[in-house]
């Protein structure tokens, strides 16, 4: 019936697998017809019955024959082609802050991901190497167990750990897990504030978190990012003007202009927030990129009014979704529960594999070497976008982003889409202004910056 190479490098298994799928194709298994017992083909194959019960369930689990109680396997019936492929493909949409999300995550057709937001994930597999998660996957009962509401306590300690070495005062109580720093957000969102709530977002800021806070229904008032932090003028302005519920804040490596906020400003803003009993939400997704010793809020103010947000999602993968929250202890129940209503219980796999890289020190070791790589390709990408005519804003910003400014003269919508045409991923501007003032630029991720396709491609265009 079948021929199996036992010097061949492929598993007998996947021999018999791919054999009988093959004969099936061609016809010689007609439909409906029964296959010899596991006893019978383990004994005419020379193989164990072990290595036959193996082949028949992966061949019953891709829907080539199907099992019948007390008769044995019968090659199954083909069903109709319901034509899946067109009808599952995304209509085509605007240049939207989703838009753009989703095109980050399904890189198939890209072949450049120069707007994207995630490292490569070549520089990500010593963060994560298989021997961490076969080790974690290996004990007894952590991982079928459910994965309490906060998180982890595994994890969660850690998480203070290295929530107070870097000056923040926080303690397990403090802390929830999330699904990333986004689902971090939505919970915030959700339990805290209420349709109608005026919030103050950075302008050029965090394009996804825009869409979750309009989508609550909530004003968005805009505060221009500068050099060095939020415009204080304007932001005391704004609350003075119409008092603020949050004020959402990204501290450290600021997504997309890659500069961060001086101590002075963290001071100015702490006192403008307790003037005008404002919360202030700060998003440290990239923070763990930072050199040691960056100024964070929840390290000068505490956790009375502010609720650290951080991430693993950028650092150790965009497939493990770990994030968490640390907040004043009076609004951790409301958060807990917003969290029970959108998703009852995480996987409780990432969250043990994440606690362990921090517990073992090699989370440590990777984000030093995540640094000097990012910082290599920082100083790459701004020589090579230099070159096509492109300018980079400010000399201060540094890690993952670089924000820039294309000339006047170019049409920007245009240029996007003449690069996703040329499988370019470009990210504009107006994504991340809520109040469209940068039209003009283009963020770009380090990383893909200095693409010899990318280059060839921007220099023509702008050219």
């Amino acid at each position: 019936m079948l021929d199996l190479v036992r010097t061949s490098k492929i598993p007998l298994t996947d021999q018999i697998v791919d054999g009988l799928a093959a004969m099936i194709g061609r016809g010689q298994l007609a439909e409906g017809t029964r296959l010899p017992s596991v006893r019978r083909l383990s004994r005419q194959l020379g193989v164990s019955a072990f290595t036959v019960v193996t082949a028949y369930d992966r061949l019953a689990a891709s829907g080539t024959i199907e099992p019948r109680a007390g008769t044995g396997f019968f090659v199954a019936r083909r069903a109709a082609d319901p034509g899946l492929a067109s009808i599952e493909a995304p209509p085509e949409t605007p240049d939207t802050a989703l838009s753009l999300a989703r095109a980050a995550l399904d890189l198939a057709p890209i072949a450049v991901p120069a707007g994207a937001g995630y490292l490569p994930p070549e520089w990500m597999a010593d963060g994560l190497p298989a021997s961490v998660v076969a080790k974690v996957a290996r004990r007894e009962g952590g991982i079928l167990s459910p994965c309490p509401a906060p998180g982890l306590p595994a994890l969660r300690e850690q998480l203070v750990q290295r929530l107070q070495q870097n000056g923040v005062p926080a303690k397990i109580g403090n802390v929830v897990v999330t699904l990333g720093a986004t689902q971090a957000f939505d919970v915030i969102i959700r339990s805290l504030l209420a349709p109608g709530d005026t919030v103050v977002v950075e302008d050029p800021g965090y394009f996804v978190l825009f869409a979750q806070l309009a989508r609550a229904g909530l004003k968005l008032l805009a505060v221009p990012r500068e050099a060095d932090g939020p415009d204080m003028e304007a932001l005391e302005e704004i609350c003075r003007l119409h008092r603020p519920r949050a004020i959402f804040v990204q501290t450290l490596l600021h997504n997309p202009t890659g500069t961060s906020i001086s101590p002075a400003k963290c001071h100015r803003l702490l006192t403008l927030a307790e003037k005008h009993d404002a919360l202030i939400v700060e998003d440290d997704a990239y923070g763990d990129l930072a050199e040691a010793g960056a100024i964070r809020l929840a390290q000068i103010g505490g956790l009375e009014r502010v609720l650290h947000v951080g991430s693993f999602t950028k650092t150790l993968s965009p497939g493990f979704r770990v994030g968490f929250v640390a907040a004043p202890l009076g609004l951790v129940p409301r958060l807990i529960e917003e969290k029970l209503l959108s998703v009852l219980s995480a996987p409780a796999l990432p969250e043990a594999i994440v606690a362990e890289v921090l517990a073992t020190g090699r989370f440590r070791r990777h984000i030093a070497q995540l640094r000097r790589r990012i910082d290599k390709a920082h100083a790459q990408a701004r020589k090579a976008l230099a070159a096509t005519g492109i300018r980079i804003d400010g000399d201060r910003s540094e890690g993952l982003f670089l924000w820039t400014r294309v000339p006047d003269e170019v049409d920007v919508d245009a240029l996007v889409r003449r690069g996703r045409e040329a499988g370019i991923l470009l990210a504009k501007g107006a994504l991340f202004s809520p109040s469209g003032r940068h039209s003009q630029h283009l963020r770009f991720n380090a990383y893909h910056a200095s693409n010899p396709m990318l280059g060839k491609f921007l220099a023509r265009e702008i050219a």
